[in-house]
């Protein structure tokens, strides 16, 4: 449940940066829209880890047999 609000919470910052925030902002204010871009990035991203806890990373194969 935790993952969902993150995902959603992601993408409603993420589109507010497209579609929201000012696109008149230059310098640090451009940098910070930046960042807060990839913020909105890393929170969709990370929220598959919180979705999916028990995934595995180890390739195609699942990793679980030894070889």
């Amino acid at each position: 449940m935790g993952g969902l609000a993150v995902m959603i919470a992601g993408i409603a910052l993420g589109a507010w940066v497209v579609f929201g925030a000012p696109h008149d902002w230059h310098g640090a204010k451009a940098l910070g829209r930046a960042a807060v871009g990839l913020g909105a990035v890393a929170m969709i991203s990370g929220s598959a880890g919180l979705i999916f806890p028990g995934a595995h990373r180890d390739g195609p194969g699942g990793g679980d047999e030894d070889m």
